[in-house]
């Protein structure tokens, strides 16, 4: 018989899992990628972190890197509420015999709009799973340095976990620039991983810094339309987090 699962983990794209790489050998969650990792232009990276998955002994869920972002990006701007609530379906559908797990997904940073929905679909799955033990803490691993939240679990890597996360890392060649900016940000992330949790109002008004971006390069004609928070993400949360209430 497969091992009881104990722990989720949802997060906007492949890579982001290097992160807490050492959380995801302690603990082998299944894991959920909502898009490729592709972008606007680039390649899509899942196979990369399929890999990563497989060493470290994680699972992948059933939705695991097979969307590109540009999809995920066309329904924000149509607020294809559908699009979403399909996503949470199919996650809930793959979870539909657990009961004590642990859900952790990206938090909230106002650094991408996926990163800030895969906040959403983890607190919903909480929620929907909670009844089975109360009290269990929807918790985050936040995908870019210095995002607020209360710190609840703190690992600390001895030198052979070290050295096994600095080499996935190393092999996951298309973030090797991305990797280099959060060690410069972040240098203590090959030494200890921590989950935070956050508690974000999705009814208050905010601006995100990718809502700014996003309307700079509008500006700039780079992009036709922006994303933008209280007319595309915040629609498609409330949504999403009604579906459990």
């Amino acid at each position: 018989m497969p091992e009881k699962l104990q722990h989720v983990l949802i997060l906007a794209h492949p890579g982001h899992e290097l992160r807490i790489h050492h959380w995801l050998e302690l603990n082998r969650p299944r894991i959920y990628l909502l898009t490729d990792g592709s972008g606007g232009r680039n390649a899509a990276r899942t196979q990369f972190s399929r890999e990563v998955v497989d060493a470290a002994g994680a699972t992948a869920g059933a939705i695991f890197g097979e969307t590109p972002d540009a999809a995920w990006y066309k329904a924000l701007l149509s607020t294809d509420t559908g699009f979403f609530a399909d996503v949470l379906r199919r996650i809930r559908l793959d979870l539909m015999d657990c009961q004590d797990v642990q859900v952790v997904s990206d938090a909230v940073d106002g650094y991408n709009p996926i990163h800030d929905l895969a906040h959403v679909f983890g607190n919903v799955l909480n929620v929907w799973l909670r009844g089975a033990r109360p009290g269990r803490k929807h918790l985050c691993s936040a995908a870019v340095p210095n995002v607020p939240g209360v710190v609840e679990v703190e690992i600390q890597l001895d030198a052979a976990a070290r050295a096994r996360k600095i080499a996935a890392v190393q092999a996951y060649t298309p973030l090797a620039d991305e990797a280099r900016q959060i060690l410069d940000r972040d240098p203590q992330c090959f030494d200890r991983e921590i989950l935070i949790a956050q508690n974000f109002d999705w009814n208050t008004h905010w601006t995100p810094e990718w809502e700014r971006i996003g309307k700079e390069r509008v500006a700039r004609k780079l992009y036709e339309r922006s994303i933008t928070y209280r007319e595309n993400v915040q629609p498609i949360a409330q949504q999403l987090m009604s579906e459990v209430v």
